[in-house]
């Protein structure tokens, strides 16, 4: 089974516990969770400036690059409301954990991201 990519989107302040977590849940709903301060953040320098705008552009590649924007948590900051602006904008289905969980136990279709000739988005 191809499994569709779920960016995770949190306030910068979450816990490495928590997001891994969050990664955990999607992963056993049916998606490839994409948690960037997980994964980037272990060989990215963030302080340096430029290592910040690269992780930037990571950041908005991989947003593309999903089918879905899950907002996860309770709070929110510049960070998660320009991230799911940048969903918004290109058409990505944004939602929270708590609706994607009713979704998936409802047996709806999990959305996919899939171009033509085997490339994604």
């Amino acid at each position: 089974m191809r499994r569709p990519w779920a960016f995770i989107c949190a306030a910068a302040t979450t816990k490495s516990e928590t997001l891994r977590r969050y990664c955990r849940e999607l992963y056993e709903l049916g998606y490839v969770p994409i948690c960037p301060p997980l994964q980037d953040g272990q060989y990215l320098v963030l302080a340096d400036p430029a290592e910040r705008a690269d992780y930037n552009e990571i950041v908005r590649e991989k947003i593309l690059r999903s089918a879905l924007l899950v907002f996860c948590g309770r709070r929110s900051d510049a960070t998660t409301a320009a991230q799911i602006g940048l969903a918004q904008k290109y058409g990505r289905i944004v939602t929270d954990l708590d609706g994607l969980r009713v979704a998936v136990e409802q047996g709806e279709t999990l959305p996919s991201c899939e171009l033509p000739a085997g490339r994604f988005c």
